[in-house]
């Protein structure tokens, strides 16, 4: 089995306090590697990790499901208490209520580029011959900007999810993370 990286691998320091970071999905599949200890590995919107989550023996290593990898464009976003981002028409939307996703590429306008929560999802549809592109609500307050000046040309939301470990005994540890993807046979 061969692993093709993707994007950048990050580690972080763990203990029996879980630790984790967030990332950009990119691939279906992470690679984690235990360095020091055991670790109880959780891959999800948050953390924390406990210890009844899935378990990488020290100097061991696991590679384990993301689920999809979500993109797509953006070309607005409509500010209030909720922030309302219309999605690129004639593209299915990959998010789901719950996903975390991170907005980037917005230009000429400062504090839309942000990560937040799926609040709720407006499919696309059609009225008469006009069509709608859908529209997600997503837990970022923006009423203090001002969408006027934004640029929407190069705006993207992706997946985002948090990796998270908890070391199994009084030990530090180090969690090493890398996305990959899988050719060959196991």
């Amino acid at each position: 089995m061969a692993h093709q990286p993707v994007g950048a691998g990050f580690s972080f320091a763990t203990s029996q306090n879980s630790a984790g970071q967030a990332f950009t999905v990119q691939s279906d599949t992470i690679r984690v590697v235990a360095k020091g200890a055991g670790h109880h590995v959780a891959i999800g919107t948050t953390g924390p990790a406990r210890t009844n989550d899935y378990y990488v023996p020290a100097g061991g290593s696991a590679t384990l499901s993301l689920g999809r990898v979500s993109s797509i464009p953006a070309v607005g976003i409509a500010t209030g208490q909720n922030s309302v981002v219309t999605l690129l028409e004639g593209m299915g939307n990959p998010f789901k209520v719950n996903d975390v996703v991170i907005v980037s590429g917005v230009t000429g306008a400062t504090g839309f580029n942000t990560t937040a929560r799926v609040v709720s999802i407006q499919e696309a549809r059609s009225v008469g011959f006009a069509q709608f592109g859908a529209k997600l609500t997503i837990g970022h307050d923006s009423r203090g900007l001002f969408a006027g000046d934004a640029d929407f040309t190069n705006t993207q939301l992706r997946r985002e999810l948090t990796v998270s470990a908890v070391t199994d005994h009084t030990t530090t540890g180090q969690l090493f993370a890398q996305q990959v993807q899988i050719s060959g046979a196991q």
